[in-house]
């Protein structure tokens, strides 16, 4: 009986028609992908923006501290922070992670490296957004940043509230390369784009561009827990923040028309 088969040019026909067509689908599946994790990200930001109103709404329109210094029960001092601030209006870490990149920032490490008390309970082993250190103060009398003179902030002194971020991709930085130690710079892990949300609850996605030296070099420093390289970039969609490597400050409208920042 005549037995029939494939030629070895018909193999290799089917093999470079299958290497061709994947090469052609895996960025799609790729691009699909981080667009759920892009749109997870920005359910997250979703839910600490209601927490953020909620607490604000609770503490007669007054914006949480930052960082102070408090106790655990066994009398062990720990940094009270804006995440355990809200936490009772969203009782969940895993929305302080972003699925891009969710293990940003080990923040007990980083404390722990710039002598910082551990974070009081409960606890946040890693996460992946910063807040506007602009917005979210450090109030006049802080028992761990002593002197700054910076009052909380309140709802009434937001003039732009649709501008003005509260949380966004990103991480806190040592000093080194363009970032100072404690900047929180954006990061464009959603295609070139990060996601942000405001102080009247809404999310949405900020258009980015790298940070160049004059040389073409992506400019970079380094993540605060010492363990990975932080690269920079710039708000490109225009607004209060445009051109600017961090969501910092509270947008103002200058006597020009032009956007300004206080602290910026």
């Amino acid at each position: 009986m005549k037995k029939n088969g494939f030629t070895l040019i018909e193999l290799l026909v089917v093999i470079a028609i299958i290497a061709i067509l994947a090469a052609i689908l895996f960025p799609v599946f790729a691009q699909a992908r981080e667009r759920a994790r892009s749109a997870t990200c920005l359910s997250n930001l979703k839910q600490t923006a209601l927490a953020t109103s909620m607490y604000v709404q609770d503490y007669d329109e007054t914006f949480p501290v930052n960082l102070y210094l408090n106790f655990q029960p066994s009398g062990t001092p720990c940094v009270f922070s804006f995440y355990q601030a809200i936490y009772p209006y969203q009782k969940s870490a895993e929305v302080w992670v972003c699925p891009s990149n969710p293990q940003a920032v080990d923040i007990q490490l980083a404390f722990q490296l710039v002598q910082l008390p551990p974070i009081c309970q409960p606890a946040l082993k890693f996460y992946s957004y910063d807040f506007n250190f602009g917005l979210i103060d450090f109030g006049v009398d802080n028992n761990l940043f002593p002197g700054t003179g910076r009052a909380v902030k309140r709802l009434a002194q937001i003039e732009y509230p649709v501008e003005t971020a509260v949380i966004y991709d990103g991480s806190i930085v040592f000093q080194g390369g363009p970032f100072n130690l404690f900047d929180t710079p954006i990061e464009g892990r959603h295609a070139e784009s990060a996601n942000a949300n405001y102080v009247d609850g809404h999310t949405k996605v900020v258009r980015l561009r790298k940070m160049l030296d004059s040389s073409g070099r992506w400019l970079f420093g380094r993540a605060m827990d010492n363990r990975s390289n932080v690269y920079g970039w710039l708000v490109s969609d225009g607004g209060p923040y445009n051109d600017r490597y961090q969501m910092r400050g509270i947008p103002t409208r200058n006597a020009d028309g032009t956007w300004g920042l206080i602290d910026p």
